[in-house]
C-alpha cells in the first residue's frame, strides 16, 4: 500500500473520529435524529474530508441502513439503543465505523460485550489470517457472554470509492479459506437478543448508481445529474431532495423512472425480530505486511 493512500485514510480517520466525539456529545435525549444526522454529516464536510455514506442511525431492533427522512420528526429516546455508523472519506479512501449508544444503560452489558469481541476481532486481524479466525473470534466472544452474532450481517473490503469491496468479514465461524491481504478492510460485529437474522425492511432511503440506462423523464434526469456528484458512494434520498428542489410530486415520479430503468442501487433498511435488540460496532483497518493500523485509534 503506497504512503499517500495510507495518509489518505488516517486523514479520514482523524475526521471519522471527531464526529464519532460529537455524536455521543449531541446525542441526547429528545434530538430530533434528522437535524442529528446533518450536524454530523455537515461537520465531516466542514472538515474537508467527504460522506462515505449516509450516516446511519438505526434504532432497537433496527441493525442497518436506517436513515433519516427529508421529513423526519424522529426523537431519540433515553431508552433506545442507538447505532450509528459514519463513513468519512479523503480522496476515495474510506473510514469507516460504527458505535452503540444507550442512553439510559440498559443495554450497557450487549454493548460491552460487542466492544470485547470488536477487540478480540482486531487482535488477530493481521496479513496471511483467515477471515474465518476473526468471525471464530467474534461468535466465541459473543456467545460466551449470552448474545448471538447477526450471522447474515458481517464486515468487509474498502476500495477507492467503494464501500463494500472484498474481503467478506464474516462475524462467525464459517470455514471460509479466504486469508487477508494488504488493504483495508471495516471489522463489524453485530450482536442480537435474538437468534441473529436480520430481513430487509420496505423502508428504503439510501441509494447508489447502477449500471442502469438514463431515463426521458425531465425529473428523473434531474435528480440523476444530481446522484453523479457522489462518485458511486451511497447517497440519501433527503441529500437528492436538498438538491434538485423539487416538488414532492415531481420527486417522486423522476424517482420512480430511475427506478423502474434500473439506475439507482437501493439499501433497504435490515432488522432483527420486533422486541429484540441488536448493538453494532466497528473499526476500519489497514491491513500490511508486517502490520496493522488500526484507523481512528
Amino acid at each position: 500500500m503506497e504512503t499517500k493512500e495510507i495518509n489518505s485514510y488516517k486523514e479520514a480517520a482523524i475526521v471519522w473520529k471527531e464526529t464519532i466525539k460529537l455524536a455521543r456529545k449531541e446525542a441526547k435525549d429528545g434530538v430530533k435524529l434528522l437535524d442529528f444526522a446533518n450536524k454530523l454529516e455537515q461537520h465531516i464536510l466542514d472538515s474537508d474530508c467527504g460522506i462515505g455514506f449516509p450516516i446511519n442511525l438505526s434504532l432497537n431492533e433496527k441493525a442497518a441502513h436506517f436513515v433519516p427522512t427529508y421529513n423526519d420528526t424522529e426523537l431519540l429516546k433515553e431508552s433506545d439503543l442507538l447505532k450509528i455508523d459514519i463513513g468519512v472519506h479523503k480522496d476515495g479512501f474510506i473510514c469507516d465505523g460504527a458505535i452503540s449508544i444507550n442512553l439510559d444503560n440498559t443495554h450497557a452489558k450487549q454493548i460491552e460485550a460487542n466492544e470485547l469481541a470488536l477487540e478480540n476481532a482486531i487482535s488477530v486481524a493481521k496479513f496471511g489470517v483467515s477471515v474465518d479466525k476473526i468471525g471464530a473470534e467474534i461468535e466465541n466472544t459473543l456467545k460466551s457472554k449470552g448474545f448471538n452474532p447477526v450471522y447474515n450481517l458481517g464486515g468487509h473490503g474498502l476500495g477507492k470509492y467503494e464501500i463494500h469491496s472484498t474481503p467478506s468479514i464474516p462475524n462467525h465461524a464459517n470455514s471460509s479459506s479466504v486469508t487477508l491481504k494488504e488493504g483495508a478492510i471495516a471489522v463489524e460485529p453485530f450482536a442480537s437478543t435474538g437468534d441473529g437474522y436480520v430481513s430487509e425492511s420496505s423502508i428504503v432511503e439510501i441509494f447508489a448508481l447502477n449500471k442502469g440506462k438514463n431515463v426521458r423523464n425531465m425529473y428523473g434526469r434531474k435528480i440523476l445529474e444530481t446522484a453523479k456528484q457522489f462518485n458511486d458512494l451511497p447517497f440519501a434520498e433527503r441529500w437528492l431532495r436538498r438538491e434538485v428542489k423539487l416538488n414532492d410530486f415531481c420527486f417522486t415520479v423522476g424517482l420512480k423512472e430511475l427506478m423502474k430503468a434500473n439506475t439507482f442501487q437501493t439499501f433497504p433498511g435490515l432488522k432483527e425480530n420486533q422486541g429484540k435488540f441488536v448493538t453494532q460496532v466497528e473499526k476500519s483497518l489497514l491491513i500490511l505486511e508486517d502490520k496493522t493500523i488500526v484507523l481512528g485509534e
